[in-house]
């Protein structure tokens, strides 16, 4: 008889044997049961968090079971209304303290992570060290959380940093794992892009100078060898539809994946998916050639869509403060706004008909 295989699963092979999904708060899910007997059911779900993912805080009205299933274990933070926080190691390991179940009481504030994710730290949650360099595929926790009354969408109340702080300020720097959009655009001085999202010039190479006259005639104006920005996207928004000259690279840092569409002079349009998870095609770095038009959106912000590109559905209700993608942009020869060319919905609905609808989206009606 066989011997039966061992061999631990990645995330991914649990994600996709499951069918789970991405979860708003971070990690993916898969709703296994909903008491259909009852008006005030309860309900189940799988939930797997990878390494250097987190739940971010927040509170719900029902209390919520966590059961440890297999993988590493998981820490649950909770924040209460006196201002004490609570850590909660969920796992196999009874002799040192884990537990295998544990209920978060109803109305308390609370998030998650990896327990093998943080190297260490203090006793009050002032400081802690996160541990470098974790791969995300073979380092996850599985688990499974259950609610009594179910558990509605409706109901989750995200933290913010300012509330938290106030509530539980020697915290800080575990409540400071939760970032948002605001606080990115903050820390590092970006400033609003004309064609969507936020930006800071981060790199101009002023070692090298070419004038207009040594390059191709889209060129408008003479201009330094490279640069590079910062570019953060929210939720709900869209880098519209351009093109410039010159090849522009985007480059994942972190948050969600985020989808380049093109639209090429033959009326080909192609999708790119630029972000960390290369099992399902995603690509941490991307270049659109130059005299390309092209836009970019938040791949999660959009929910379904046909493969010629002529019909989709948003997804709703999406906060842009928790739902947001941060990359680099870098061009050669360097970008000059001066080069920057607006598409219009009457020029590019005639270069592509088929992908009318994401030309709507893409190229505002003012």
């Amino acid at each position: 008889m066989a011997a039966k295989s061992s061999e631990k699963k990645t995330a991914a092979e649990v994600v996709a044997m499951l069918d789970l999904q991405r979860h708003p708060d971070g990690g993916f899910i898969l709703e296994t049961f909903r008491d259909p007997s009852i008006s005030l059911p309860n309900n189940a779900i799988y939930f797997l968090l990878p390494a250097g993912e987190i739940v971010k805080l927040h509170r719900i009205p029902c209390a919520e079971t966590w059961h440890y299933y297999m993988g590493e274990p998981l820490t649950v933070f909770e924040v209460h209304d006196d201002g004490q926080f609570k850590m909660t190691v969920v796992g196999p390991d009874l002799r040192h303290g884990q537990k295998p179940q544990y209920t978060v009481p109803p109305n308390v504030w609370f998030g998650a992570f990896l327990t093998c994710d943080i190297e260490s730290f203090t006793e009050d949650g002032s400081v802690f060290v996160k541990t470098p360099g974790r791969d995300s595929e073979l380092h996850y926790s599985f688990v499974g959380v259950t609610c009594a009354p179910a558990f509605q969408i409706e109901d989750d109340e995200m933290a913010t940093r300012e509330s938290m702080k106030a509530l539980a300020p020697k915290a800080e720097a575990f409540i400071n794992y939760l970032k948002t959009a605001a606080e990115i655009v903050a820390m590092l001085d970006l400033q609003r892009h004309p064609d969507g999202g936020f930006y800071l010039e981060t790199f101009r190479d002023p070692s090298i100078s070419l004038p207009k006259s040594a390059l191709p005639p889209r060129y408008k104006v003479d201009r330094s060898v490279s640069s590079a920005i910062y570019f953060l996207l929210p939720a709900g928004e869209i880098a519209k539809l351009h093109r410039i000259p010159c090849a522009e690279t985007w480059h994942y840092y972190m948050g969600e994946p985020l989808t380049v569409f093109e639209v090429h002079d033959d009326g080909q349009i192609k999708m790119t998916v630029v972000g960390p998870d290369l099992r399902h095609g995603q690509r941490p770095q991307y270049t659109v050639p130059p005299n390309v038009w092209f836009g970019a959106f938040l791949t999660c912000d959009i929910e379904s869509f046909t493969e010629d590109g002529s019909v989709f559905v948003k997804t709703p209700g999406r906060d842009p403060e928790l739902h947001y993608s941060f990359v680099g942009v870098t061009c050669a020869p360097a970008f000059q706004f001066e080069d920057n060319e607006m598409a219009t919905r009457e020029t590019m609905k005639t270069l592509a008909p088929k992908a009318e609808a994401f030309i709507n989206y893409l190229v505002p009606s003012d």
